[in-house]
């Protein structure tokens, strides 16, 4: 759907629902897309997207920190979750079934929710089931891998050589990888595909990939620091996030192993406790037999993508600050260029 679409259907929307009158006017101005006029008291620079969601939320709320008057953020659909941190942060925002909050300091404060979405459901593509969510994840690493054989991609992914060609294909038909030549690829629109993977990382792979819950004592827990990770064994969220950017202490630690189990029990002096243990294990799913770097080495970190994952899958507003900061300093020259 266009943005036009959107934003008209959502403004109409609004329309149905207060008395206000709203007038809706095209701007001059190339960093924004519309300026939106409610009653005597409200005029917002608008900012329209297609999705907005927690993946996707630092580099949208980066742009309306460039806006000088006060912004509306308008979308197609706007996750829950995203709502809240919207609401707590007082951004205006409205979505396309009319549900919005919309604020200013002169008194002006309208606040819709539970209007249904009428956005039909989106086919399913093999480039975010579980082997393209594997293999996007090797690109987005390691970008000169798409020039690289089938047989190269599938050994960094850790996925089956069968599966590269069709997920490559439904990468192309999204406009995610553009084919230069015959032997030449570029994937394209690396920011949208990054908000697009995470997405699907959280929601498919990442559950299928929980080794257990468990509870570190509290004599390992006031030295986590020091514990020494075997070369197979890395840091994932919090703790990760904690050492790349010195700015979280803990509450969750995040393993990324596929050790063995009772190994890694005894190596970290982790007891079993699946409903509140504080250190969650989830197996590797990159391939460790390359040159690749899906890890910082010197930190027994997973590489700062993934921290930035699973950190976004939180709803805690610290971990948000803080993935804000990992993406500021490892990957925003990566994916913006």
């Amino acid at each position: 759907m266009l943005e036009s679409d959107i934003l008209y259907t959502a403004v109409e929307n609004l329309k149905k629902s207060i008395k206000l009158p709203i007038h809706l006017k095209d701007s001059k101005q190339k960093s924004v897309d519309a300026i939106l006029s409610i009653g005597s008291e409200g005029r917002y620079l608008v900012e329209v997207k297609k999705e907005v969601h927690k993946s996707n939320l630092p580099n949208i709320l980066a742009q309306l920190s460039n806006l000088q008057d006060l912004s509306l953020l308008v979308a197609e659909t706007i996750s829950k979750s995203t709502k809240e941190i919207l609401f707590t942060k007082n951004i205006s925002y409205l979505d396309m079934a009319g549900n919005c909050f919309i604020q200013n300091e002169n008194g002006l404060y309208i606040q819709i929710d539970g209007r249904k979405s009428t956005v039909t459901n989106k086919r399913k593509h093999k480039a975010f089931n579980k082997n393209g969510i594997k293999l996007i994840y090797a690109l987005l690493v390691e970008e000169g891998l798409i020039n690289q054989s089938y047989a190269n991609m599938a050994k960094a992914a850790g996925i089956s050589k069968s599966t590269i060609g069709s997920i490559l294909d439904d990468l192309q038909e999204r406009k995610f990888l553009l084919k230069i030549s015959s032997t030449k690829r570029k994937l394209s629109n690396r920011e949208g595909l990054l908000s697009e993977w995470i997405n699907a990382y959280n929601e498919r792979l990442k559950p299928t990939l929980l080794r257990g819950r468990f509870r570190l004592l509290p004599n390992k827990l006031q030295k986590w620091k020091q514990l020494v990770l075997s070369e197979d064994i890395f840091w994932g969220g919090e703790p990760a996030a904690d050492i790349l950017t010195n700015y979280l202490s803990p509450g969750e630690w995040t393993i990324y192993s596929n050790i063995d189990k009772n190994i890694l029990l005894k190596n970290f002096g982790l007891v079993p406790d699946p409903s509140n243990g504080n250190v969650v294990v989830y197996s590797v799913f990159w391939s460790t037999e390359n040159n690749f770097s899906f890890d910082i080495e010197q930190s027994k970190t997973v590489h700062p993508l993934l921290v930035y994952a699973d950190l976004l899958a939180t709803n805690d507003s610290r971990n948000f600050e803080t993935a804000n900061k990992i993406y500021e300093q490892y990957l925003s020259t990566h994916f913006t260029q």
